[in-house]
Order: C-alpha cells, then sequence, then structure tokens
C-alpha cells in the first residue's frame, strides 16, 4: 500500500513540474490585454496596449477578465492532465480547486 501512495506521490510531483512549464494564453478586449498563465496559476508574462494607460479602468477591468479567463483555461488544462494521469477518467470541475 505504501508503495502505492509513493509512486502516486511521485507521478504528481512530475504533474506539478510539468504544469510549471505548461502555459495558456488568453486576451481581453480583443487583444488589448493578454496573459499567459501556466498550469499553477501563476501569471508568467502580462501584456496590454499602451493606450490604455490613458484609461487606468478600462485597463483594470480587461486585465481581471484576461486573469479570471486565464485561471478557468489553466484549471481545465489541470483537469486534463490530471485525466491523463488517471487513465482517462474525466476530472470533474470542483470550484476553488481545479
Amino acid at each position: 500500500m505504501m508503495g502505492n501512495m509513493d509512486n502516486i506521490m511521485q507521478m504528481v510531483k512530475q504533474l506539478q513540474e510539468q504544469l510549471r512549464e505548461m502555459t495558456v494564453k488568453v486576451n481581453a478586449g480583443e487583444g488589448a490585454v493578454q496573459i499567459i498563465m501556466n498550469g499553477n496559476q501563476e501569471v508568467v508574462q502580462i501584456y496590454f496596449k499602451p493606450q490604455l494607460l490613458e484609461d487606468p479602468a478600462q485597463l483594470a477591468q480587461l486585465a481581471a477578465e484576461a486573469f479570471n479567463e486565464g485561471m478557468r483555461e489553466s484549471k481545465k488544462m489541470v483537469r486534463e492532465e490530471l485525466s491523463k494521469l488517471a487513465g482517462g477518467i474525466p476530472i470533474p470541475t470542483v470550484p476553488g480547486l481545479i
């Protein structure tokens, strides 16, 4: 039993390392704001059109939209990778987790 648990923990650790390198790219405002996020739900890069500096409220709104979409897409990617690890069993959405 402990051997299986060790194997599972090793596979999870490998998956975490892989997810750190896997990214999703999302945008808001027709590309006015772009965010690249990795599988650990960390923002890797943010791009925004310089004109948005003239309208901080719009920049904030579009950044929030892009961030939220990045979180959704990143979590979707994690579920897909977990499903592969689980032998193709679909992993449901768990609010607040994945």
